[in-house]
């Protein structure tokens, strides 16, 4: 608790910093999430946060995890099926409720459960910059946008000729070789290329990263009025995961994996059972994009605009994992035995989008956005062989929207009012096949086996929600503007949700799309030589969709709540003293049960998964012209585990220090640790069979490397 107060204290004193840079800079910054088009941050009635291309090279991040985790609105989850991201306490179904885009379009899965967000698909040398939204962005874009979002945006123009090449090496024998260009051909015609190659051991023995990178823009100048930018993305990934370690196992040895290549100890575990102790988790991930935007002036005062873009993304897995069978034997019929079975399987995801949307200007800062857009997820499930359990296991999903939405802005003198509505419709229809052949009987009936025969579910489903806005700014000086908005968005079940897996069988559920409606109120200025934004807001979610984890990775149960409370603050500050900069801030929230119809002793429960408090300080201080450092401090609180709140995760804590040393011919040299007290932090934390389990974080890291541009 100390600590928490030290650090709220600390911001608080350094707001009150000396001559930043001139009034109103920061505010005048362009910020494009907001409406789909450029206008000013203190245009903006909204809580956003840039990390700007500067932010990113000095900082020397190794990937879009190490970007975002700067950030106090954002909490990164990971485990052995990648990332997922938290914003305002939106807990373990964050993949469904905070959307990742890329220029605007959304990478996460389809599949939430076993799908993957390729944060790190993204190179980060070719990231202009990021814009963090937390909290509903529902008008604009529709279904999923109930927690927030994050908008990575890519370059887009190509001045001149311009290419680079870099590589990092730190402990662990981690490496990243990276290179590209920016090439203009002519007035007309530009090319953006990008690759990069990644191999990443960490702490734990035998787990392993590998992945390459590829992507390539095309800018066309059509006319002086048309415009067109065709790209497409490549990015393939290779990992090797262990599980995670009980309590004893930690303390004893936090750095194994339970691999047992010869099998020796895995026979002494499960009765003598002979067979592979390699329990590794193995991922092969292949990820493809196509994406294109076209932008046409009609007139002064009209604009079109088209977005499309087709996703995706093949992960074939291989697991073991715990089950049971019935080994007889002449003398025992009976001879039961748990031991690991294989898991193998693909999971695939595809999405389309299109997007048009047309922009009317009829006045000073005034405008009207009329816009439409199509979306038709698919996500498939096919396993060769299900842990020893099924003959048969399919699992094909198709998830079909239309959306329909208008956002008005009007300036009045210093007043800006905003409006807007969306009406979306989903179409479901989903098909099961499953064939339950498991042996767990005495060995004399049925040959051992259970036969459960051949099954298939078919779910139709259809759905309509609405969303709406209504915000009022108001720009009260040059640099500053203070606002209040109000807003309705929705989350709609991913298509596997509603299927529950409780003692080894599974049914379908009959979930509802849950609705949040939230209220807030902020300021953004340059106040005695600093920069401030301070947000805070209320909302509720109806119905919100809540993963019950009995037990890890085997059973589990989908419901809505009845009603979730979320309310908070968020703040962030910047000043400069002569050659140092520091940056603060911080985010509270108090995410609870409000209304449990199941189980009202859960009522006044936090939320699970969701952290109270995260704040993130730094000073970056200029050396000379040409060498630099940055000292952060990242604090996250720890959160609860289960709806009973008797599980609790640990709290985060690190202290990073960054060195960069940059040449007048273009190098850049630069080196620096990782969680330099070398605190014992974690990736992931879950229950599992009543007790708690841990993934460790790496612990104290150097890194160094180059990069050249020329």
């Amino acid at each position: 608790m100390k600590s928490k107060l030290f650090l709220l204290a600390f911001i608080c004193a350094s707001a009150q910093g000396a001559d930043l840079y001139t009034e109103g800079v920061i505010l005048n910054e362009s910020v494009i999430s907001t409406s789909g088009y450029e206008e000013s941050l203190k245009n903006t009635p909204k809580n956003i946060q840039i990390i700007t291309k500067e932010d990113i090279e000095e900082n020397n991040y190794k990937d879009v995890s190490e970007i975002l985790e700067s950030s106090s609105l954002i909490s990164i989850s990971k485990n052995s099926i990648g990332e997922s991201i938290q914003m305002r306490g939106s807990g373990l179904n964050s993949k469904g409720t905070v959307q990742i885009l890329v220029d605007g379009t959304s990478i996460n899965p389809v599949d939430i459960n076993h799908g993957i967000i390729p944060l790190n698909s993204i190179e980060v040398a070719n990231i202009e910059k990021i814009e963090i939204l937390p909290g509903g962005n529902g008008v604009l874009y529709g279904d999923g946008f109930t927690g927030g979002m994050v908008n990575i945006i890519t370059k887009s123009t190509v001045e001149k000729t311009k290419s680079y090449v870099g590589a990092r090496y730190g402990e662990n024998n981690q490496k990243k070789f990276e290179t590209g260009s920016s090439i203009k051909v002519n007035d007309n015609i530009g090319l953006i290329i990008n690759y990069s190659n990644e191999n990443n051991k960490t702490d734990r023995d035998f787990e392993n990263n590998k992945s390459q990178h590829f992507d390539i823009t095309s800018l066309l100048k059509i006319s002086e009025k048309d415009k067109l930018s065709l790209k497409y993305s490549y990015y393939n990934k290779k990992s090797e995961t262990a599980e995670l370690l009980n309590k004893e196992e930690f303390e004893s040895n936090k750095s194994q994996s339970g691999v047992d290549f010869n099998g020796a100890e895995f026979g002494k575990k499960y009765k003598g059972l002979k067979g592979s102790g390699d329990i590794l988790d193995k991922s092969k991930l292949r990820r493809d994009e196509f994406s294109f935007n076209y932008n046409r002036s009609i007139s002064s005062d009209l604009e079109l605009n088209i977005k499309g873009s087709y996703q995706k993304n093949k992960n074939d897995i291989k697991s073991k994992e715990e089950t049971y069978a019935n080994f007889p034997t002449l003398t025992n019929p009976f001879n039961y035995l748990e031991y690991y079975a294989d898991n193998i399987g693909t999971f695939t995801d595809e999405k389309l989008k299109v997007n048009p949307s047309l922009k009317y200007k009829y006045g000073e800062n005034s405008y009207l956005i009329l816009g439409y857009d199509y979306k038709l997820q698919k996500s498939k499930r096919n396993f060769e062989n299900f842990m020893d359990m099924y003959k048969v296991y399919n699992l094909n999903s198709e998830k079909e929207s239309h959306g329909a939405y208008v956002f008005n802005k009007t300036k009045i003198d210093k007043l800006e009012l905003l409006q807007g509505f969306r009406r979306e419709w989903t179409d479901y229809d989903t098909t099961k096949e499953s064939h339950y052949y498991h042996r767990v009987k005495p060995g004399f009936l049925n040959n051992g086996y259970i036969d459960g025969g051949f099954k298939r579910d078919h779910i139709r489903k259809k759905m309509r929600n609405d969303s709406y806005e209504f915000a009022i700014n108001y720009l009260y000086s040059n640099s500053g503007n203070i606002y209040t908005r109000f807003e309705q968005s929705f989350r709609t079940p991913a298509p596997t949700e509603f299927q529950d897996k409780v003692n080894n069988s599974y049914k379908i559920n009959n979930l509802d799309s849950e609705i949040n409606q939230t209220l807030e109120a902020g300021l953004k200025d340059y106040l005695l030589g600093s920069t401030v934004a301070i947000n805070t807001f209320i909302g509720r979610t109806k119905g919100e969709i809540y993963y019950n984890e009995v037990t890890h990775g085997k059973e589990w149960t989908y419901s809505n709540l009845d009603e979730t409370q979320r309310k908070g603050i968020e703040s962030s500050f910047s000043q400069e003293f002569g050659k140092i900069k520091f940056i603060e801030s911080l985010s509270y929230v108090d995410a609870k049960i409000k209304k449990d119809n199941i189980n009202s002793n859960y009522e006044g429960n936090q939320v699970p998964y969701t952290s109270k408090l995260k704040g993130n300080i730094s000073a970056k201080i200029d050396w000379s012209k040409k060498l630099n450092s940055i000292l952060s401090f990242n604090y996250k609180d720890g959160y609860y585990l289960d709806k009973a709140n008797k599980y609790k995760a640990n709290s985060n804590i690190t202290l990073d220090l960054t060195v960069n040393y940059i040449m007048d011919n273009g190098l850049k040299l630069y080196g620096g640790i990782n969680n330099i007290l070398d605190r014992k932090n974690f990736d992931q934390e879950a229950i599992s069979n009543g007790e708690k389990v841990f993934d460790p974080s790496e612990g104290r890291h150097f890194y160094s490397g180059f990069k050249y541009t020329f």
